[in-house]
């Protein structure tokens, strides 16, 4: 790499962020641009899990089963902004292929392994060389059920998990409860797993990656990419509204505005806004200190530095539409059913776009058509998780390294 020129990492929140500090510990000189603050947009309201239990892609036959169902319930886990169906109908249409297809799901599974086992490195590392403890409580995961077929139809990813190694506890109703005092009476059963790590603030952890990313020499750009200049197959700048940004190298990490840059690359890549919601709650009556999910709402409850977040559900939506409200009022409803008593008055809310691609495998890798161009997106409900794998996988591909034969299923080329 030349010493005259940055490898400009586009995309400042988490994915980004921790792929700077990760280049700029391997001594590359290093410029992260955003338009905004760090972690400022959707890394700033994810649940706080470090989800390495996840093993088994959300495009499957499982899911797309129960798709239309979920569909006539507004108040589901999985809603469709009504106005943005025209133009998400070719996603889901991939969606579906991609679901139905047992190959497809199956590169899920053989990608997940290798990258959730590189996030267990990666976050460990991260957070001793950042000095990230504070931020971090490793104190168990609990999965909820409120019925015991939704327990059953979850066997097939424990099943995974336990090939893999990993460990968790099935308990009842009652082991459930005293795990997490508070829990109704209606919850039969639950699945804790005691090795489960989260953040206690997702804003502060990007937030001090940046501050020990510019500490130790790295440059931050608030500006918003118009383009790309380009010497055949190598981009040589990085054209910001108000200045250009000379490159040795480039990495597109900007969640769902990823699909953006990519066509003014010359590549696809066929992002949704995957919207979720959080509400932030006064911590009244909270005494448990993991975070819970119950498993057929699909949202997480985690206590936080700043009060008690309810986080999640899926609204799929084109880019830029207004947010639908009544998605953070049925979290606090979805609280009040679980955890009866629990959550005080409401100190915020808040909605953000994960990106997510139709095969719900991320894109990581070195661009297609492009000798010096890498990617990082689409990592939909584990960005947090996969940051730091991510980082770490780019930084080894610029050394020269291959990555594992597995993870030729997030190639960034795939859609064309």
């Amino acid at each position: 790499m030349s010493s005259e020129n940055s490898i400009v990492v586009v995309g400042a929140g988490v994915v980004g962020t921790a792929t700077a500090r990760t280049l700029q510990r391997e001594g590359r000189r290093v410029t992260l641009v955003d338009s905004d603050e760090p972690g400022r947009a959707t890394s700033f309201g994810n649940a706080g899990f470090i989800a390495i239990d996840h093993v088994l892609p959300l495009a499957r036959p499982s899911t797309l089963k129960k798709i239309p169902q979920m569909l006539m319930d507004r108040n589901g886990p999985l809603t469709v902004h009504p106005p943005s169906l025209p133009k998400l109908l070719p996603w889901m249409a991939r969606f579906a292929l991609a679901s139905a297809s047992a190959a497809e799901v199956q590169k899920g599974v053989d990608s997940f392994g290798p990258l959730m086992a590189e996030a267990n490195i990666a976050w460990k590392a991260e957070i001793q060389a950042s000095g990230l403890g504070d931020l971090f409580r490793s104190q168990g995961m609990l999965y909820v059920y409120e019925s015991e077929q939704a327990f059953l139809d979850g066997a097939e990813e424990r099943a995974l998990q336990k090939a893999k190694g990993t460990e968790f506890e099935i308990v009842d109703g009652n082991g459930a409860r005293a795990l997490a005092p508070g829990l109704c009476a209606h919850i039969v059963r639950g699945v804790y797993y005691g090795h489960g790590m989260h953040t206690i603030n997702p804003y502060r952890v990007v937030a001090t990656l940046a501050e020990r990313f510019v500490e130790e020499g790295g440059t931050i750009v608030r500006g918003r990419v118009r383009g790309f200049a380009r010497d055949g197959q190598r981009v040589t700048a990085v054209e910001l509204t108000e200045r250009s940004l000379p490159a040795e190298a480039v990495v597109i990490a900007a969640g769902r505005a990823s699909g953006e840059l990519t066509r003014l690359l010359g590549f696809n890549a066929p992002l949704v806004a995957e919207r979720g919601y959080h509400v932030m709650l006064a911590p009244d009556n909270v005494r448990f200190t993991m975070p819970v999910s119950p498993s057929e709402r699909g949202f997480f409850i985690t206590p936080m530095q700043e009060g008690l977040r309810v986080a999640g559900t899926v609204e799929l939506a084109a880019p830029h539409q207004p947010p639908s409200w009544h998605r953070a009022d049925l979290l606090v409803r979805h609280l009040r059913d679980i955890f009866p008593g629990v959550g005080g008055a409401e100190t915020s809310r808040w909605i953000g776009e994960r990106p997510s691609l139709p095969d719900f495998r991320p894109a990581i890798g070195r661009a297609p058509r492009l000798a010096n161009v890498y990617c990082g997106y689409g990592h939909q409900h584990v960005g947090l998780t996969l940051a730091t794998a991510t980082g770490r996988l780019i930084a080894k591909q610029m050394a020269g390294e291959a990555l594992p034969e597995a993870l030729a299923a997030c190639d960034p080329g795939r859609f064309g």
